[in-house]
Order: C-alpha cells, then structure tokens, then sequence
C-alpha cells in the first residue's frame, strides 16, 4: 500500500508576529528559530536537490532591527498533506509568546516568491505631542504632507502617508506610512529605507516639539492591477 504522505506535497504562507525582545533579533536568527519550530512540530519540510540541499521555506523582506513586526510571511513547502488550523496550532506551540503565527492559507495558484512580490510595507508610528501649543501643531499638520512626501530626499521613497490624531489619547498622533519594498521603473521610485528615514524623522519632529513614542511594521502589500492587496488576500 502506498504511503498517503508520499504522494502529494502542501505548500502553506503563514503570517507571524515578532514582539517584545525578539524584535532586536536578526532575518537569519528568525528564520532558524522558525525552521526549528517546524520541524520540531514533526512537520517535513521539502528540500531543494543537488550537492547543497536547501529546505524550500522562503521569506517576506527583512524587518528593521529593533522593530516590533506584525507582519512576518513565510511560504513553506511540506512533504504531505496538513490542514492551515493544525499547521498552525502545532508549530505555536513550539514557538515562544514573542513570536506566534497568526494566520495559515494553503497557496492554491502560482505564487511568486514574498520577496520579489511585496511592494510595500506599512509602518505605524506613535507620535508624542505637546498638550499645549495648538499652532505649533496645525502647523505640524500642514507641513508633515508637503514636506515629508514633496520635499524630503524621502519623497520618492514614500508611496503614502497618512496621519490622524488619536481617539483615547489627546497628545498622541498616529501616522501610517507606506514605503516602496520594490522599485516600479513607470514610478520611477526609490526603495524606502527606515533606518535612514527613522533618523532623519525624529530630528525633523524637533522642532515641533514632537517625539516618536513607537513604530511596528503593520503589513506588507502587494500590486494587483491598482489595488494593494495583503500576501494572504492574493493566494
């Protein structure tokens, strides 16, 4: 009788989070401790053939260190069939609380890989604002907009933004920003780099007397047609 495992294979995006300490960890430190995870959830991962054999797991763009994400992806190729609930309750359980998946979809289609896929991630940021100083901050308001996605070297690097204040917190102001993750050559764009924007952001705030309180890497989106879609919404 033949092994019902052998004869089909599952491929499996899930989406992840990494929190709390884990967020100063490492795109290789991530990817082994989930490559362990999976195998230690007695989950078979197929391997690439040839003299070097590579485990067929492929990942979204790296996080900025020191970056709360909740918006890993990971395609993973298994020997055999598994369900997205079991998938994903077996390999949690196997993970620390700082690094959980949230989401599992079998890929169905052909899919291109995350990486050359994603066109642009989503950052979220908690900015503190003075509780007093109301024109200092419509002027904040109207400069943030042209400044920062006309005038900046950033410009072509950012794909949106937008910023609102906070319904619970009165000196708290969120801004999104969408930053190109791939170059558009109809665009004529620039690749969004957070580590060069996030210096250059927090000594513009100055002199608004504003602070960045936080920033998590919200989602990752990819193009179809003129609409952004999520990596689970395209599988």
């Amino acid at each position: 009788m033949i092994n019902q495992k052998d004869t089909f294979e599952t491929r499996i995006r899930f989406k992840f989070y990494k929190k709390d300490e884990f967020k100063y960890l490492s795109h290789l430190d991530i990817i082994r401790i989930i490559a362990r995870a999976l195998s230690r959830a007695e989950l078979e991962i197929k391997y690439s053939q040839g003299y070097n054999p590579k485990p067929k797991i492929n990942f979204s763009p790296p996080t900025p260190l020191g970056v709360v994400s909740l918006a890993e992806y990971a395609d993973v190729l298994l020997d055999g069939g598994i369900e997205e609930n079991e998938f994903k309750k077996r390999v949690n359980l196997k993970l620390k609380p700082q690094m959980q998946i949230t989401e599992a979809k079998k890929i169905t289609i052909k899919a291109d890989s995350l990486m050359n896929d994603i066109a642009i991630s989503l950052y979220g940021f908690k900015l503190c604002a003075p509780s007093s100083g109301e024109n200092l901050l419509k002027e904040f308001y109207a400069d943030i907009e042209e400044e920062l996605r006309v005038k900046s070297d950033f410009s072509r690097s950012i794909f949106d933004l937008k910023i609102k204040p906070d319904k619970e917190i009165s000196d708290i102001i969120l801004l999104k920003l969408f930053g190109y993750a791939k170059i558009f050559k109809e665009e004529n764009n620039e690749f969004f780099k957070f580590n060069n924007f996030y210096s250059f952001f927090g000594n513009w705030l100055k002199k608004y007397r504003i602070n960045i309180k936080g920033v998590e890497k919200e989602e990752l989106f990819v193009v179809r047609g003129n609409a952004l879609k999520t990596p689970m919404e395209v599988i």
